[in-house]
């Protein structure tokens, strides 16, 4: 046996023997009868001694019939207790033999309660969920003042029984008497709000959580909730004040932050926090951190900011869909020689959606740089595909008409 058992068992043998000594005080009914007070002595001894085997034996050979209730109750308290606790603990012997000592109902109704709840907790530990609650259930009601962590016992019991709303009450419980909660307390209840839908009073309960425990995944929870609420507002204010705070530090929740911003018409400080992060290296420099961050600059409308991010999601892009779209910034910018060169890049590279658009664009590049012949050969190339052909068309008239009037 270890050290640390040895004490163990020590400790245990000490309080079996205070209970023991101070039997004498209370009325007969708390007694051992006189032989089997030599035998529980003996018991005693041996915990003292670090031998919990010994004591176990000694106890089995009580003789319960002759015995008084009390020493009935007693006996198979303490072999519950032994059973319990031994190196590989036998928790349905425990079980059985604590049931037992309740059954007597002899024991000084102090011990008897702890007894009680202990016998709960043996249950619940063996998953027998539905009769550890009904002793639980009793407990409660025949102690003054339950504790806090009873409650929580009693609510994480309903839960394993699959009984999620009669877990509600006994979770609130246990955080309202608690002038500190523990987090798992929180937890749970706020697993039972979220699994009920109940958002506002998961809302109010995160505000205390966060105070209490503050941690990224409740800041993430929160605007989770407002985002389900459809409250993309507040949702955007509860992560940039995580992100003050320092708990959005990820890239994905930063590049994710940026996005809304995008969306809720921001997308200025989207930028910031896509430039910050990929900066400072919190955001990894990904094709789609590049994308985003060229996307935010492109509904700030920064055009030519927004080129350097874009050409480097490009590039390490796939396929030359991007290079189209850097073609597009070129054309706003009124760069026609730079869009052309774009497009060549995004036919080498390949895999461009919409190719016939493409070759629209490139002859309107050519176009406004009065390259017809350039012009001309791209619109022809656009016009072999279906959805291209009559704006191809319509650019082959105008090509002409121009030429025309300008005499060439």
């Amino acid at each position: 046996m270890s050290v640390a058992r040895r004490c163990q068992w020590i400790v245990f043998g000490i309080l079996l023997a205070i209970a023991l000594v101070a039997e004498p005080v209370f009325a007969q009914q708390y007694s051992f009868n006189t032989r089997n007070q030599k035998k529980a002595q003996k018991a005693v001894e041996a915990m003292q001694s670090g031998d919990p085997e010994t004591a176990k034996e000694i106890l089995l050979k009580v003789n319960l019939k002759r015995a008084t209730p009390y020493g009935r109750a007693r006996v198979n308290n303490w072999l519950g207790m032994l059973a319990s606790q031994q190196e590989e603990p036998d928790f349905e012997t425990a079980l059985d033999y604590m049931v037992a000592s309740i059954s007597e109902e002899a024991l000084q109704p102090e011990e008897n309660l702890k007894t009680l709840y202990f016998v709960g907790q043996l249950q619940a530990m063996l998953q027998r969920y539905d009769d550890a609650v009904v002793t639980l259930e009793k407990w409660i009601a025949a102690v003054e003042e339950p504790t806090a962590s009873s409650y929580y016992t009693l609510a994480v019991t309903y839960y394993q029984a699959d009984r999620r709303d009669d877990a509600l009450g006994p979770a609130k419980k246990a955080v309202e008497l608690s002038e500190t909660p523990r987090e798992a307390w929180y937890r749970l209840l706020l697993s039972l709000y979220l699994e009920r839908e109940d958002y506002p009073e998961a809302l109010a309960l995160l505000d205390d959580i966060i105070l209490a425990y503050p941690d990224k995944a409740y800041w993430q929870q929160m605007a989770a909730i407002y985002a389900e609420l459809e409250d993309m507002g507040k949702s955007l204010a509860v992560q940039q004040i995580a992100k003050t705070e320092g708990f959005l530090t990820g890239g994905r929740d930063l590049t994710r932050l940026a996005q809304m911003l995008m969306v809720e018409g921001l997308p200025h400080h989207g930028a910031k926090v896509m430039k910050d992060g990929l900066e400072n290296g919190t955001i990894e420099a990904t094709e789609q951190a590049y994308d985003t961050y060229s996307n935010t600059l492109l509904q700030s409308r920064e055009w030519e900011l927004a080129l350097e991010p874009l050409t480097k999601a490009a590039e390490l892009k796939k396929d030359g869909s991007l290079f189209v779209r850097i073609a597009q910034v070129n054309l706003q910018l009124g760069r026609w020689a730079d869009a052309r060169s774009a497009l060549n890049q995004a036919f080498d590279k390949g895999g461009v959606p919409d190719e016939g658009q493409a070759h629209v664009l490139f002859g309107i590049a050519a176009a406004n740089d009065k390259k017809w012949g350039t012009a001309t050969q791209a619109f022809q190339r656009a016009a072999r595909y279906s959805g291209s052909k009559e704006v191809a068309g319509k650019w082959m008239k105008y090509i002409e008409r121009e030429k025309a009037r300008l005499g060439q």
